[in-house]
């Protein structure tokens, strides 16, 4: 659904001295807000979130499949807890286990495995939070939106050792 005037950014700040002093409109799925320290505000097109300073992301995102939650990959936030809300459908967070580089002995020294008995859905309005440093991926149920807020930077991420799904009941 489009906003009626929204505006799509290049790289807008309220704190700006040439805007106007009345709010902003925008498509939280089409532009990131950045959350910068002195609760300033930065909004940020997705293609600029590398070149991002600020503390925090806060964006929407449109998910129908697991490429589109990078379901394929570990990530984690070894900066800040992140906040995940699904908006729309459904989806499992699935936590990792092991740390990327702990054992040397092991062939792939930076393999992470599920650990399936710790995952949880996560249907429509609700929320979750992932603790600073839990290696976590995603698993698309059912089609929608999901409101993340995020650490802007140093993200982690590993290539999944095993290419399996976690059946429905896990």
């Amino acid at each position: 659904m489009k906003f009626p005037n929204a505006m799509n950014i290049s790289s807008f700040s309220p704190s700006d001295s040439n805007h106007s002093d009345e709010p902003v409109r925008l498509l939280l799925s089409e532009t990131l807000i950045a959350l910068n320290p002195g609760a300033a505000i930065a909004c940020v097109p997705p293609h600029e979130r590398s070149r991002v300073k600020a503390e925090w992301i806060v964006g929407i995102k449109a998910f129908s499949d697991q490429a589109s939650v990078h379901g394929n990959h570990w990530e984690r936030h070894p900066h800040g807890d992140e906040v995940l809300t699904v908006l729309e459908g459904e989806l499992r967070i699935v936590p990792g286990i092991g740390a990327a580089g702990a054992d040397k002995a092991d062939p792939n020294p930076y393999a992470i495995d599920a650990h399936p008995d710790k995952s949880w859905r996560l249907a429509s309005g609700e929320s979750a939070i992932v603790p600073q440093g839990c290696w976590h991926r995603l698993e698309v149920l059912q089609p929608g939106r999901l409101m993340f807020i995020t650490p802007a930077t140093d993200s982690e991420h590993q290539l999944r050792r095993h290419n399996t799904i976690l059946s429905e009941n896990a």
